[in-house]
């Protein structure tokens, strides 16, 4: 199989847990699945960020 992140199946498992038992507390779901959401544009934004800083060649030139 796939690897899969630790956190994302405990998560999973009690986000499965608390539907089955109606004791899901979908506030604090929706927070995590917000933020899990938000996680991957922001870090493609950083990375890309990133990317140009080190190709830039204002900085090339500076750095020799």
């Amino acid at each position: 199989g796939l690897p899969v992140s630790t956190t994302h199946v405990s998560c999973g498992s009690l986000f499965g847990i608390g539907t089955v038992t109606r004791q899901a507390q979908w506030k604090v779901i929706r927070r995590i699945l917000g933020s899990w959401l938000v996680t991957l544009p922001i870090g493609a934004l950083l990375g890309a960020i990133a990317y140009l800083l080190v190709t830039s060649p204002v900085l090339n030139r500076a750095w020799g």
